[in-house]
């Protein structure tokens, strides 16, 4: 089928590897390849709305220092039918969110920045080292945290990308690796203590950051000497709140969980007193 498709469009190359070395390591490679200077990672069964590319490319055009730009989620059934949007409701208006906001928003709100959502600015992609390959599912969710702690981000509030959330895809089967899932948070924790992330370990440690709000979090960080110092008051007190909600999610009505992010962020979403908006 690429093969097919190349042939009628000169622009687009096939890259064969020749071993499956994993997502990451693809992706790598990928960023060696590419000419251009925006990238995004979309899986096989995501879908990209017809205004995806060119209101990400046009927000994040104006604000040249922003690592990458964002929009929100929206989650299909496995048929791709039914869609479900997940607004996360950071912004109302499309903005640049510089690093303190990035910081600001991450400590009042529960989220993770979309992949499938996201569109990067090569270079600065590059520059990284792209993902690192033994993070495995986590690995997107690092670099998107590091990079927006840097840099900041552009966001766009709207659904423009759609992605199925399957029982067996990549990151569900991986999250119920339990003892894969603590070695994962340890991994992140060694790196931010590593020199060449050393800056941007202090906003994660205050945005009281990990890849999963669950209980056993608690117990990980607790049981591990070497990691324990990062479980301050402030994690504890989410990883906690975070637990309950997981119990609770199944029975709450829908207009519960944006109640409780409008008042996470005083009542209101970020305007242009506290981040950079778009004209």
């Amino acid at each position: 089928m690429v093969e097919r498709l190349a042939a009628e469009a000169p622009t687009l190359r096939l890259i064969r590897l020749g071993r499956n070395t994993g997502v990451n390591a693809a992706i790598n490679r990928g960023l060696t390849e590419v000419r251009g200077d925006f990238v995004c990672f979309s899986a096989a069964d995501d879908v990209v709305g017809p205004d995806f590319a060119r209101h990400s490319l046009e927000l994040i055009a104006r604000h040249p220092a922003a690592a990458f730009c964002f929009s929100d989620p929206a989650e299909m059934d496995s048929e791709g039918g039914g869609v479900h949007p997940l607004p996360l409701r950071l912004a109302d208006r499309p903005c640049l969110l510089r690093p303190s906001d990035v910081e600001a928003l991450l400590t009042r709100n529960f989220f993770a920045f979309p992949g499938h959502a996201t569109i990067y600015r090569r270079k600065t992609l590059s520059d990284l080292g792209g993902f690192i390959e033994d993070l495995r599912w986590y690995a997107d969710w690092f670099t998107s945290c590091v990079l927006a702690f840097r840099h900041g981000a552009c966001y766009v509030p709207e659904v423009m990308a759609y992605y199925r959330l399957s029982r067996h895809s990549y990151y569900m089967s991986g999250i119920r690796q339990t003892a894969v899932q603590r070695e994962l948070l340890y991994r992140v924790l060694d790196l931010l203590a590593s020199a060449p992330f050393r800056d941007v370990a202090p906003a994660f440690r205050r945005s009281a950051l990990t890849p999963e709000f669950r209980l056993r979090v608690l117990r990980w960080l607790a049981t591990s000497p070497r990691h324990r110092d990062y479980l301050t008051p402030r994690l504890s007190a989410r990883l906690a709140v975070r637990g309950v909600w997981w119990v609770v999610k199944p029975y709450m009505p829908g207009w519960v969980r944006p109640a409780l992010r409008r008042l996470a962020r005083g009542m209101r979403p970020l305007s242009g007193a506290s981040a950079q908006v778009l004209p």
